[in-house]
């Protein structure tokens, strides 16, 4: 690392990343924003910018605002309402990245001015609920299912009725209960008693990670995990088990650390850390991906998180060999939605749109570079989120091909879309790609 490098929060190191991976090797902060040469080709693709209509909410405007920070010709304060603005709207997607020749991590600069202005994005009291998900895992886990619980004996419905959730603070209450499914189940009652043995398995050859929607909300996504990864392994279910996903992009790095040095210990003595470690959320995924970026400056724990990189792998990877099925016996056009963190360019992607093209032929629709994407891990409840308008235009374009059926790549996702098809399309239905070629 340089250490002349213009950097964000000198005293606080902690706080942030210095350099990031990039398909050119390690960047510095200010060596990555150095690389816009404003030339506008990642406009066209920023969701918000089409929107918005602003130059500093496209993600070049984004990146001359960090720039500006690190050269000291802006000072970043939270009573300015664009600034806060521009950076809590954006969706994280990487669409920018893929767009741009030099491949700028643009929303990993917004992640770093959030954290300098020690921006929470969510309302209060569900920030302060899911950071329990890192913090207290356990505790965490009962709250959740006693919230669930009363959700399902109408407690939400009685709270919107009585008009408690127009309360300030509140109101994200409305669009989580439209957003969950009518009937959903727990894990606990799909898993045999042979399967829920699987959290002591003394010879596992695969690990399985569910994500949070799989364990607690759709957890069919888990049962045909389960059954795909017992095809050609034996699985070990390390259940309620964080990733720190959840404090990088909304709490800290501190935290998220923490919570990865968990993950990577318990891995490390799980078969001395060469099993796979999968999951069924590509936002997990490539999060996990990224991990050696935070412990840049620790080369031993770097080294660790590198063998929990090459060992991560996505729940598609199990799926079974496909074989050309005749577009005449699928009933209307499929359409994958790319919805994801940080990432539209990866082999996940490859790999799934050649499936898609296998098994559907021509009744795959092929998603234009300005379509819209499904806004990914909590965005809709970010504080200046745009998720209203980003769906719209998602289901337009649903609409306009006719497309019947969308598989996403999270469970998250899942339920974010058929929130907007249920209210705008409901001819068409969005599923998790793991129920592919079922």
């Amino acid at each position: 690392m340089n250490p002349s490098a213009p950097r964000l929060e000198l005293r606080h190191p902690e706080r942030h990343i210095w350099e990031f991976q990039t398909e050119f090797g390690w960047r510095e902060q200010y060596d990555c924003v150095a690389h816009c040469t404003r030339c506008g080709c990642c406009a066209q693709t920023c969701p918000i910018y089409q929107i918005k209509h602003q130059e500093s909410f496209s993600p070049r405007g984004r990146n001359q605002t960090l720039r500006l920070v690190l050269e000291k010709k802006l000072n970043l304060t939270p009573s300015n309402p664009t600034l806060i603005a521009l950076l809590e709207s954006c969706t994280l997607c990487g669409r920018c990245t893929q767009a741009c020749a030099g491949k700028i991590p643009t929303a990993e600069h917004v992640l770093e001015l959030r954290r300098t202005l020690h921006l929470r994005v969510l309302p209060r009291l569900l920030f302060s609920f899911l950071r329990l998900r890192d913090v207290r895992p356990q505790l965490f886990a009962k709250l959740t299912r006693i919230a669930l619980f009363l959700r399902r004996w109408k407690a939400i419905k009685l709270l919107r009725v009585l008009q408690f959730t127009k309360i300030p603070g509140l109101s994200w209450l409305n669009r989580l209960d439209d957003m969950l499914p009518n009937f959903y189940s727990s894990l606990d009652s799909i898993l045999t008693a042979e399967e829920k043995n699987l959290c002591a398995v003394t010879a596992p050859t695969a690990i399985y990670l569910p994500s949070l929607e799989a364990e607690f909300i759709l957890p069919q996504i888990a049962r045909r995990t389960l059954d795909l990864i017992k095809k050609q392994q034996t699985p070990v279910i390390w259940r309620n088990f964080p990733t720190g996903l959840f404090a990088y992009i909304y709490a800290d790095v501190y935290q998220s650390r923490r919570t990865l040095l968990r993950l990577m210990r318990r891995h490390t003595k799980t078969a001395h850390g060469k099993l796979p470690l999968v999951t069924d959320s590509i936002d997990i995924y490539l999060f996990l991906k990224r991990a050696p970026q935070l412990f840049r400056n620790k080369k031993y724990w770097q080294i660790r998180a590198q063998k929990l990189a090459d060992c991560t792998r996505f729940v598609t990877d199990y799926l079974p060999p496909v074989q050309n099925t005749s577009a005449t016996s699928v009933s209307g056009n499929i359409r994958l939605d790319s919805g994801s963190l940080f990432e539209r360019e990866n082999d996940i992607l490859e790999q799934i749109r050649q499936i898609c093209y296998t098994l559907f032929g021509k009744n795959f629709v092929e998603c234009s570079y300005t379509d819209a994407d499904t806004p990914a891990f909590g965005y809709a409840f970010s504080a200046q989120n745009c998720a209203e308008q980003i769906g719209l235009k998602t289901v337009e374009a649903i609409a306009r091909t006719q497309t019947k059926k969308v598989f996403v790549l999270s469970g998250l996702a899942a339920l974010e879309l058929n929130y907007f098809l249920k209210r705008f399309y409901p001819a068409a239905q969005a599923q998790h790609v793991i129920h592919i070629n079922e």
